[in-house]
């Protein structure tokens, strides 16, 4: 799923290898605004769904009606995340793995 998601990435020119380190930084910092973008687009709809639930008069989204909406937000966060980690040489598959197993160890005592 990564693999193929950077595939595309890099044939409609999103680039994740570089000649310089100012050239990561550079994408990377892109990469991180349209992070945060997509992560405001999720809060902002949240936000609305929440109003409409809590507050009277405020016509606002179901969360039934914008359960699409709020996964598709989720999706594009994941791309952008794909795309720092292939840009700093990780493997984010396998990076959360080992954080998996990490935090196993460090939160057996609140196992039931």
């Amino acid at each position: 799923m990564v693999r193929r998601q950077i595939e595309a990435d890099v044939r409609r020119g999103f680039p994740v290898e570089f000649q310089t380190e100012v050239e990561r930084h550079d994408q990377l910092m892109r990469d991180l605004v349209g992070l945060m973008g997509e992560v405001g687009e999720f809060a902002n709809l949240l936000k609305k769904v929440g109003l409409g639930l809590t507050t009277a008069g405020y016509v606002g989204p179901s969360f039934h009606n914008a359960t699409p909406q709020l996964r598709e937000e989720l999706a594009d966060v994941a791309i952008y995340i794909f795309r720092l980690s292939t840009v700093v040489g990780g493997n984010i598959e396998e990076d959360i793995l080992e954080k998996m197993k990490y935090n196993d160890e460090r939160y057996e005592y609140l196992e039931r």
